[in-house]
């Protein structure tokens, strides 16, 4: 099997046929590919509005697919090759066997030197990714896009030490992540005990870059910064859709005012991340329970496809975008 994207039947319009993620083929496989794109249907730890157990399909129906990059003058699937890899096994009613069961793919598919793509389902998947990653290839940097530190907004109760509010809280403890070499960026939002979140995440090593200096410093400046952090890392690219302002993704749990554009969105990842190693990524918190004309879910899979270019640059030695950075 070619894995590349499957042609529509001729003429036909795009809904039709069955639905995958980029209309990829679906198979559970790790050979011949460069990633995989896999749904995590799980929202069990959501604290506002749930619903993100159906982003995955949300995000495979959205119209939203460039196969050619004006950016870079690139085809991707001319560099690189991946399927629909189907959900994870997820218990929505069993949160730690959720954990175990994404912990383990996770490293048995970057085991294989192959790149994960997830798509959410709520945040707190992206811990149990970290300790996949750490257990496949060790501890990795993050880039976090996101309204919210994820590094706990309260003390959390025994009986229940886990919400999508602390999986980078959690994944620090568990000496997941090169926290010197990370960064957190769009944070505004409106939690009380914020200067506490960031103080956590500040204290072990990670760079905070809120919402209102994102917004004063520009993308540009703000990518040159996130580059020099990360040097050489391994980086663990973590979006959560509520990144973007609800005028552009409405469709989300926990929605903060006063964040970007899908187009701030995608020009700081081409300029943060291009020519690094990247190692995996996770799109977060679509709910289309919320959402309006499926832009949200038009937006998760638009920053997807970008990483996906970014993925093709490096098969195709592409290192700058424009003139900037090495």
């Amino acid at each position: 099997m070619e894995h590349k994207p499957m042609l529509r039947v001729k003429r036909s319009p795009a809904c039709t046929g069955f639905s995958t993620f980029f209309n990829l083929p679906y198979e559970k496989t790790l050979e011949d590919v460069d990633f995989v794109i896999t749904g995590v249907p799980f929202d069990t730890h959501v604290t506002y509005r749930p619903g993100t157990r159906l982003g995955p399909d949300a995000v495979r129906d959205a119209y939203a697919f460039q196969g050619y990059s004006d950016a870079f003058g690139i085809t991707l699937f001319d560099y690189i090759k991946g399927v629909d890899y189907g959900d994870l096994n997820v218990i929505n009613v069993n949160p730690e066997a959720t954990h175990d069961h994404i912990k383990e793919a996770i490293a048995e598919i970057a085991g294989a030197g192959v790149i994960p793509i997830c798509v959410g389902g709520d945040h707190s998947i992206a811990y149990p990714e970290l300790c996949g990653y750490k257990e496949a290839i060790g501890k990795v940097a993050i880039l976090h896009f996101d309204s919210h530190s994820d590094t706990g907004y309260h003390e959390m109760p025994e009986d229940a030490p886990h919400d999508h509010g602390t999986p980078f809280k959690d994944a620090i403890l568990d000496d997941c992540i090169l926290t010197e070499s990370s960064v957190q960026i769009g944070m505004r939002g409106l939690t009380p005990p914020m200067a506490q979140d960031y103080k956590f995440a500040t204290e072990h090593g990670m760079t905070v870059i809120p919402a209102a200096e994102l917004h004063e410093i520009g993308i540009k400046e703000a990518a040159a910064r996130i580059r020099k952090i990360i040097g050489d890392a391994p980086v663990f690219l973590t979006f959560d859709i509520d990144f973007l302002d609800p005028i552009y993704a409405p469709g989300t749990g926990t929605p903060e005012g006063c964040g970007f554009s899908t187009w701030d969105a995608i020009e700081l990842i081409r300029y943060s991340l291009i020519g690094k190693n990247i190692i995996g990524m996770d799109l977060v918190e679509v709910n289309p329970l919320y959402d309006t004309s499926e832009k949200t879910a038009q937006a998760g899979k638009r920053i997807i496809n970008e990483v996906l270019t970014l993925l093709a640059c490096k098969k195709a030695g592409i290192s700058k975008y424009e003139d900037f950075g090495e």
